[in-house]
């Protein structure tokens, strides 16, 4: 049966407006007065100036095609994520294989949707197809377009005020946004990806040994000290920490450089100290500097992308895997998506290779953190995305539950990290560092991380140092040297030149008073820090946070 033609251009029509009347609709409760603006009048001349150039209603329509998928595609993408796509999505698409943004979507519960999307653009196609080929400007047509121009025209006066609104505004347009997504963001997105933002100065670095090893740095998130049973906490929250006494050097006095992973990571991979750091002066890293000595590197990262590119890491295999789950507080899959990668490259052979892994950790929301296998303690029934603010009652105590659990985790994940080194015979090591700590509501009045001041339980921090009997072997002085040094206050910053003096690798400029590898090491002692993104000075009389495990364990 025939569909008369005026039926179908009426449909037709309805189609390519859905998107722009959606993100005005979404726009309304989320950008400013002229960036709406800014939408509906890049919306209209651009539906004129394509009409003068195809001059007929079916050339129109079927010129509009890619630029109407592009655009269902957009608007979906924005309202999944609250946000227009922009550096974080391309980065994204940039970094993760196809199969993995498919099975992100399966797992996003947008599979669906996405079935929509496709019947939507076939039946555009099928409706597109049958139209008879009709001039658009007929005389009612040509008055209304000349009295939408003298309005745009008004509208350009009104926005010029603001640039950027007027960006914000072509960037919400679901038929301007993804071509200023696919020629800026993107190919901004895979120079980040390639460390090309970063102007890099080479180390010269070196390695003094030879043969093949393999050394681990995982990034920890949020990890409180006070939490970890290996530590004294009255809860086992650390069942294989436990094991590991005597074996891995726990360090007894970890210092975060900052409580944001914002400045804490940059400084951990770059050794600046906070007093010295400034994100626009970085000229390197620990992967360059491993890449310069000779190491294959690979970084597994189930974490914001952007930490990693904002100080040019580029190593020669990343691993990143869609999440298109996330939201502000961070990814929803588990740590665990990481490790076929990391087995992966522990079947590398042949050359020594340095593997980073930067987990999620205990990042709020607590509760999200691990698979229900590890809800050990308590439950979360009574916990949302709000109830670190705001939390009393059974939440209080739910939020610590989820918060332990979430250690729980970490420890088994570190478990399936440092067994898998185990067996191995070449020389080998797992070094763990987090970020930063957490403030928790019951025990310090406060929740979270990030305040713009010392608060002990946001900067004290678990860490430690594990090494093979093969390595042990290899470099007894390097490891009786950590031994002597794990009472020692040890910073952030010096993590990086640890794990370089761990890995064999020299350089000019190499500072051995800063690795606590060496007998030489030197405690920082200024007590400066970065809080909230503030400098400030350590109180001298802050004392180490007092131990919680008598209150937990209730």
């Amino acid at each position: 049966m025939q569909c008369k033609p005026s039926y179908s251009l009426y449909a037709l029509l309805g189609m390519l407006a859905a998107p722009v009347v959606v993100m005005l609709a979404w726009s309304f409760q989320t950008q400013a007065w002229r960036s709406v603006l800014t939408l509906t009048l890049s919306a209209t001349v651009s539906l004129i100036l394509i009409a003068g150039l195809t001059r007929t209603w079916r050339r129109f329509v079927l010129f509009h095609f890619p630029l109407f998928a592009l655009g269902v595609i957009y608007t979906a993408l924005t309202l999944q994520m609250g946000v227009v796509p922009g550096r974080a999505m391309a980065l994204l698409l940039s970094s993760s294989a196809p199969e993995d943004m498919i099975g992100a979507v399966r797992v996003s519960g947008t599979t669906w949707p996405a079935v929509a999307i496709i019947l939507m653009l076939g039946s555009y196609l099928y409706l597109a197809s049958r139209l008879p080929t009709r001039r658009i400007f007929s005389r009612p047509v040509v008055l209304a377009t000349r009295a939408a121009l003298a309005l745009c025209l008004l509208a350009v006066i009104v926005v010029a005020g603001d640039a950027a609104e007027v960006i914000d505004g072509l960037a919400i347009n679901p038929y301007t946004g993804p071509l200023i997504f696919l020629s800026a963001d993107v190919p901004r997105a895979r120079a980040e990806l390639r460390g090309a933002l970063v102007a890099k100065i080479p180390y010269r670095a070196h390695r003094t040994g030879i043969g093949e090893e393999v050394h681990v740095l995982v990034v920890g998130e949020s990890a409180r000290r006070d939490s970890w049973s290996a530590y004294g906490y009255a809860r086992p929250t650390t069942p294989y920490m436990n094991s590991l006494k005597g074996e891995a050097i726990f360090l007894q006095d970890a210092i975060a450089d900052a409580n944001l992973t914002e400045w804490s990571f940059p400084m951990m991979l770059t050794g600046l100290a906070p007093q010295e750091f400034d994100v626009t002066h970085l000229r390197g890293n620990l992967l360059d500097l491993a890449r310069e000595a000779g190491y294959s590197t690979a970084w597994l990262a189930n974490q914001d992308i952007r930490m990693a590119t904002m100080i040019g890491i580029a190593p020669d295999r990343l691993e990143y895997r869609a999440d298109l789950r996330g939201n502000i507080n961070g990814r929803h899959l588990w740590d665990q998506v990481m490790l076929p990668a990391y087995q992966r490259e522990l079947t590398r052979t042949g050359t020594a290779r340095f593997i980073g892994i930067h987990i999620m950790g205990s990042h709020w929301e607590y509760y999200l953190r691990y698979p229900a296998g590890f809800q050990r303690f308590g439950t979360a029934s009574h916990l949302n995305v709000l109830s670190i603010f705001a939390a009393n009652g059974d939440a209080n105590r739910e939020l610590v539950d989820s918060y332990d659990n979430s250690i729980l985790y970490t420890d088994w994940f570190l478990q399936q990290i440092i067994e898998s080194l185990r067996v191995i015979k070449i020389p080998a090591t797992v070094t763990y560092f987090p970020d930063h700590g957490e403030d928790l509501e019951p025990f310090d009045g406060e929740a979270g991380h990030g305040q713009p001041r010392y608060t002990p339980h946001a900067f004290e921090l678990p860490a430690f140092v594990w090494a093979n009997d093969a390595y042990r072997a290899a470099h007894p002085e390097i490891y009786a040297a950590l031994k002597r040094n794990a009472s020692k206050e040890i910073r952030t910053h010096n993590v990086f030149y640890t794990v370089a003096q761990v890995m064999g690798i020299t350089w000019p400029g190499d500072s051995m008073e800063k690795s606590f590898a060496s007998e030489r090491f030197v405690p920082d002692a200024t007590r400066q820090h970065i809080a909230g993104g503030v400098l400030i000075t350590r109180p001298s009389d802050a004392k180490p946070a007092s131990q919680t495990s008598s209150v937990a364990a209730r």
